[in-house]
């Protein structure tokens, strides 16, 4: 089997009514120019002689980019050892096809399939309490257990909003997800102490500069505390220190796969992070999810449910849950009428 085209599609697909902030929670910042809504992704196709083609896509990006094609013409993608591959685009692409390749699901060449479904939250983000009594009717509408609200200490409205949710959904578990923006562990205990006795948990209240903080925040208080992390060493200390709940992990690959097992060897649970993405991405974190046992907080793969459409021909989530493809590589399909609505450019190699 020989790789012999490259193609890539850029896709632009807008969010749904209820998600994204609006007025006074609309924000700009370096990182996020412009709304969610104006994001682009590029979905990757490899192509062989024999027929496969593999599915890769990139990580969300604003405004034209680029793209220099991989080296990968004539390769086979059997010759690719799976533990480089890894982290999105052309990557994932090989991923898929050297599944495809040997009839292995990707969770499988993860380690092993530990999970049919994988638990997913809702997702929304900063707004008024009115707006979340609304999104909070949606997710129980459609069978979630969890709704994750991005919030920052200025909202001046965290507490009502979590109430607010509750008092349509008493059974939903609330993640506050500031980024950091509850600012300091006295913010931080003084809200959990308003929200004493809720299935709370506060992901990154506040910098994560001194671990022993974080550590008092869960042991003075009912929240469940969950940091966001990036790699192993993370981990390890605040397992050393006994400082967490949970974690919400960010590396979407082998990364998350190493993460999730330091986290299990003292029995913490794990989420799978994400970026908003569309469906292929989506498809690739829930493998990685899906390869660990103590994925059990609810992960944020809300591609189908933010968006228009995921790109896929089947959702990926239903009723609050993630169901592993069972199929080769991403044992996914994309709805080619869809792509076409929402595609912007493509270009291919050898041109």
């Amino acid at each position: 089997m020989q790789i012999t085209q490259l193609e890539r599609t850029v896709c632009c697909v807008p969010f749904l009514p209820g998600i994204l902030p609006e007025g006074d929670y609309d924000e700009r910042t370096p990182s996020y120019p412009e709304s969610l809504s104006e994001r682009r992704q590029d979905i990757m196709r490899i192509r062989t002689d024999d027929g496969l083609v593999g599915l890769g896509m990139s990580g969300p990006y604003f405004g034209d980019r680029e793209e220099t094609p991989p080296d990968l013409i004539g390769k086979n993608p059997q010759s690719f050892e799976p533990r480089s591959l890894g982290g999105g685009g052309w990557q994932i692409g090989l991923l898929d096809l050297i599944g495809k390749a040997i009839d292995w699901p990707l969770c499988r060449i993860f380690g092993g399939r530990l999970q049919d479904k994988v638990l997913v939250d809702y997702w929304i983000s900063r707004m008024s309490t009115e707006d979340t009594s609304a999104a909070a009717k949606r997710a129980k509408e459609q069978g979630f257990h969890g709704i994750k609200m991005k919030c920052k200490w200025e909202d001046a409205n965290i507490e009502d909003r979590v109430r607010a949710a509750l008092e349509i959904a008493p059974e939903m578990r609330i993640v506050l997800d500031p980024g950091e923006r509850f600012y300091n562990l006295e913010n931080s205990l003084d809200l959990a102490r308003r929200l004493d006795g809720l299935d709370v948990v506060f992901e990154d209240p506040f910098p994560k500069t001194d671990l022993n903080e974080y550590r008092r925040l869960k042991g003075e208080t009912s929240v469940l505390v969950a940091p966001h992390f990036q790699n192993v060493r993370q981990i390890v200390d605040a397992v050393h220190l006994e400082a967490v709940d949970a974690f919400n992990v960010a590396p979407s690959d082998w990364n998350f796969l190493d993460m999730a097992r330091v986290a299990a060897s003292a029995d913490i649970p794990v989420w799978q992070a994400s970026n908003v993405d569309l469906g292929i991405f989506d498809a690739f974190r829930l493998h990685a999810s899906a390869a660990v046992g103590n994925c059990t907080f609810g992960s944020d793969l809300c591609g189908n449910f933010v968006h228009e459409h995921s790109l896929l021909s089947e959702p990926l989530v239903k009723s609050g849950y993630a169901i592993v493809p069972e199929g080769p590589g991403l044992g996914v399909e994309l709805d080619e009428e869809a792509v076409a609505r929402y595609t912007l450019s493509s270009e291919q190699w050898p041109s």
